[in-house]
């Protein structure tokens, strides 16, 4: 059994050890280690990557899990490796501390969402690349602030990060709440951030709230009876917040706050600017108060919390002096004085809040952009992350790694945007001797493979390009690829993601079918229909002969498929061990085909009519 030092040193970077076992399988070692750094992908967080040199070797690990008892390092290999061997382990630790961040964030994220709200259990999290964590119960969007607020607190505070190995007796005494699925190959350990009720975790963490940095709440989404609360921390941030040469103390730094407070005062006091200046010279970007609030995070951890509280108590008593700058008796006593007031009265300061207001313009999201962040957020609720490849790339990405030769006809010049070279040199000779705008997504499938992070789930949603325009094609359209790769994936998962899209999407009303179909890149491949919206699947629209849009009462959404091995050997992936699924669909068809657009012609989403536009 793998000894799991990475549970008792998060902050340990190499290590010496044997392995126990390695076994090839096509171009993959699989190595289980004696004692493993390597943290296995599970909970939420990402697995480590990193190094593992041996004395005539040196392996790449991509992937760590868990089987059993042990840790299973995913490999590629350069010389000999064998079970007996002495080596050496080095952890990617830049990848490591990021993913020890982001997963300390999330616990003082549910810090703060269990100190402004009531009434909540939590279900998951997942600390990758799009953070969240899942509750059952909701959370109205006026708690994002004070969620935020409270999160930067616990941070500023830089509060101490403990973890400690318990039986399940102590676990169901000490821990605040016991997920209902504890892993059994694990031992069970609960972290403690200081103040705080112990939770059970099984990750690796910062050693102190102030290494997590400044935290964003990005969104809050509720969704029948859960919540999803999504997060983001400054991949940036830098660990050691000591005051550097030069630099300025605490104290200073509040001395100067008050002395901005008395000026402020002094200035609000002299009635000799209108609101809207005082309001910018005294709290805008660059105002003096801004820019010493700038200055906190040069300072010491043990200092930024005291001197952030009295930043906030400065702010806000300036806003309170603000407020009743502008006051009803003295728009009334300068209205006595001076009968023939011009009708712009607050260029001096002086209007009369009792008048009602009138609302701007409210704008909103494009339809297409819409339909972008609905099917985002329903793919990753199922561990799909969102990624992003060129639209202009070669044609070697767009076609010929996708198993579809010279011949093919869609690398005709009628059917694809190809571009002259830029610059002067002549391209290279080989697969990079074109460039495209590319016809579709699938280009990502390859970029993403090449990445050599096993598994993958990934969206890719980008602006693609053909010689195509009626009713329900644009030259320029967008679409949304998936891609799923890993051990043993079949047509069942497959079918059962479409399903999950068309229900979330569309809803139960609609129907959706799998034809099966030719695609270079997949084997088998399918196309797939969701039912008219505009004839209800009937071919006949109310009033109608026949339906303009699909004509017999199915609307073709895209293609779909098993990846073909062909794609996977152009991506250096053995298709024997790695077998996975794609799909590929257009963002504004699938919208078209939502109940109650009744949209049907495409060309009218970029007609830029504001009377069609509103009505989304």
């Amino acid at each position: 059994m793998t000894d799991l030092i990475y549970l008792k040193d998060s902050y340990r970077k190499t290590l010496k050890t044997k392995i126990l076992k390695a076994e090839r399988k096509g171009d993959v070692l699989l190595v289980v280690p004696k004692d493993c750094i390597f943290y296995p992908q599970g909970g939420g967080q990402p697995s480590d990557t990193g190094r593992i040199k041996g004395k005539s070797s040196e392996a790449r690990v991509l992937h760590a899990r868990m089987s059993g008892g042990n840790v299973v390092l995913e490999c590629s290999l350069t010389g000999t490796l064998n079970a007996g061997d002495a080596v050496e382990c080095t952890v990617n630790w830049d990848r490591r501390f990021r993913n020890m961040r982001r997963h300390t964030a999330g616990h003082v994220i549910h810090e703060a969402v269990m100190s402004v709200t009531a009434g909540l259990t939590p279900l998951r999290a997942d600390h990758g690349d799009n953070p969240f964590i899942e509750y059952a119960g909701s959370i109205t969007r006026d708690k994002t602030d004070p969620i935020e607020v409270k999160a930067n607190e616990i941070v500023a505070r830089d509060l101490p990060v403990t973890a400690e190995f318990v039986s399940f007796d102590q676990l169901s005494e000490k821990a605040a709440f016991i997920p209902p699925h504890l892993p059994n190959n694990k031992p069970l350990r609960i972290v403690t951030i200081e103040g705080y009720r112990p939770v059970p975790d099984g990750g690796t963490q910062v050693s102190s709230t102030g290494e997590v940095g400044p935290i964003r709440i990005t969104g809050i989404e509720n969704r029948d009876d859960k919540v999803r609360v999504e997060y983001a921390i400054n991949e940036e941030s830098k660990t050691d917040t000591t005051q550097e040469e030069g630099g300025i103390s605490a104290q200073e730094i509040i001395s100067l706050l008050l002395e901005v407070q008395s000026s402020a005062f002094s200035l609000i006091d002299s009635h000799e600017r209108s609101a809207d200046d005082l309001r910018i010279r005294l709290l805008g970007s660059k105002s003096p108060l801004t820019g010493l609030t700038r200055k906190i995070r040069s300072i010491p951890k043990s200092d930024a919390s005291r001197v952030g509280i009295v930043a906030n108590e400065v702010k806000k008593s300036i806003e309170q002096k603000l407020s009743g700058y502008i006051r009803p008796e003295l728009l009334n006593r300068e209205a006595a004085a001076s009968p023939d007031l011009p009708d712009s009265d607050t260029d001096r300061g002086y209007f009369d809040p009792t008048e009602p207001g009138s609302s701007p313009p409210v704008g909103h999201l494009h339809i297409v952009s819409q339909a972008i962040t609905e099917i985002t957020d329903i793919f990753a609720r199922i561990g799909f992350s969102r990624v992003r490849h060129p639209e202009v790339d070669w044609d070697w990405y767009a076609f010929e790694s996708l198993n579809m030769p010279l011949s093919h006809p869609a690398r005709d010049e009628w059917e694809t945007f190809f571009i002259e070279y830029p610059g002067t040199r002549p391209p290279e000779k080989g697969k990079f001797t074109r460039i495209v705008l590319t016809p579709h997504t699938s280009n990502g499938q390859v970029r993403e493979m090449e990445k050599g992070e096993l598994p993958i789930r990934m969206i890719n949603i980008a602006k693609c390009y053909r010689r195509q325009s009626d009713v329900s094609h644009t030259p320029m359209f967008h679409q949304f690829e998936g891609l799923y790769v890993d051990r043993g994936v079949s047509i069942a998962h497959l079918k059962g993601v479409i399903m999950y899209f068309a229900r979330s999407f569309y809803g139960s009303d609609r129907e959706i079918r799998l034809r099966p179909f030719h695609f270079q890149f997949t084997e088998p491949s399918f196309e797939i229909d969701v039912s008219c919206g505009i004839c209800h699947g009937k071919g006949v629209p109310p009033g109608g002969s026949v339906c303009r849009l699909c004509k017999s009462g199915w609307l073709e959404l895209g293609g779909a498929g098993m990846v073909h091995p062909n794609v996977l050997k152009a991506a250096g992936i053995d298709p024997k061990i790695y077998n996975g699924f794609a799909f590929g669909w257009g963002v504004e068809r699938t919208y078209m085909m939502k109940s109650g657009t009744k949209i049907d012609d495409l060309r009218i989403l970029y007609g830029n009519d504001i009377r069609f536009l509103e009505q989304f």
